[in-house]
């Protein structure tokens, strides 16, 4: 409502101006550039000013408008009668150089306000991707869990002939001796091991001291797999027990689990019994 009574107050007092000059000798041209020139901006305060959050611009385009005016008027009044209109030229300057710097402090702000929603964003991205390397990652081990095992099960399947599972033998009895930490470490210790001889993204933590692996290693000489994945924890007295099984593209990914599972307890009783003393 306010902005609309300012448009007819503008249209008004340049109808009118125009119809005084008009009425004046003399050559007429200059002048109405002049008066077109304040239409325009004086309009464009009206405009602009409530979708402006910088007072300072606004002020300053009023006193370019106000100069304007002044020298508008200075064509058919005179100095001594009307001393201000000496200031037009003095008006125009500052309202033009406090416009510059209005619009300076506005390109800095929205660059400082987008250098903080790049940050913002660039935050979010990393919070997001935590959010899903610990959906998808061991918090102990750093290694995959279930779920990514699960969820990357057919893709390695199709990429590796061999499937093995692991499971550490004594592990409770080092637990019990050692401390609950000395257990987490020979976890990651076995976890980093796995990742050296599969890769990182090729082995997965499934259970408390269960582990499996995609590979394509020689399964007739688990016990050399085995001394490289114990080297960092053997003085803890913990065993390890591997079972494998061929990886099928058609076979549900429990199945397989429980083939290589099944393979990995045959492993752990064969050792069981070799290493009972025999009764003559």
């Amino acid at each position: 409502m306010i902005q609309k009574l300012l448009y007819g107050v503008i249209g008004l007092f340049v109808l009118s101006f125009y119809l005084w000059m008009r009425e004046q000798p003399g050559d007429l041209l200059d002048s109405l550039e002049e008066l077109f020139w304040f239409t325009i901006a004086s309009t464009m305060i009206v405009y602009s000013a409530p979708h402006l959050k910088n007072n300072i611009l606004i002020w300053a385009w009023s006193i370019y408008c106000l100069g304007l005016l002044l020298d508008l008027l200075d064509d058919f009044i005179a100095v001594d009668i009307f001393p201000v209109i000496a200031l037009d030229t003095s008006l125009k300057q500052i309202g033009f150089l406090l416009i510059c710097y209005a619009l300076y402090t506005m390109i800095v702000r929205q660059r400082d306000t987008i250098s903080q929603l790049n940050n913002e964003i660039l935050q979010r991205r990393r919070l997001e991707e935590k959010l899903k390397f610990d959906a998808t990652h061991d918090e102990l081990t750093q290694i995959g869990n279930r779920r990514a095992c699960f969820t990357q099960f057919k893709t390695l399947c199709a990429q590796h002939t061999t499937l093995f599972y692991f499971d550490l033998d004594d592990f409770k009895r080092a637990n019990d001796n050692f401390g609950h930490s000395c257990g987490d470490l020979i976890l990651k210790k076995v976890a980093h091991s796995l990742s050296a001889q599969f890769g990182e993204d090729r082995c997965f933590r499934i259970g408390g001291d269960e582990f499996v692996a995609f590979g394509s290693f020689d399964t007739d000489n688990d016990e050399q797999l085995r001394k490289k994945l114990l080297e960092e924890v053997f003085e803890y007295g913990v065993g390890i027990s591997i079972g494998f099984t061929a990886t099928d593209t058609e076979i549900a990914p429990d199945k397989l689990l429980h083939l290589a599972d099944a393979a990995m307890y045959s492993n752990k009783r064969l050792k069981s019994v070799r290493s009972k003393p025999r009764v003559s």
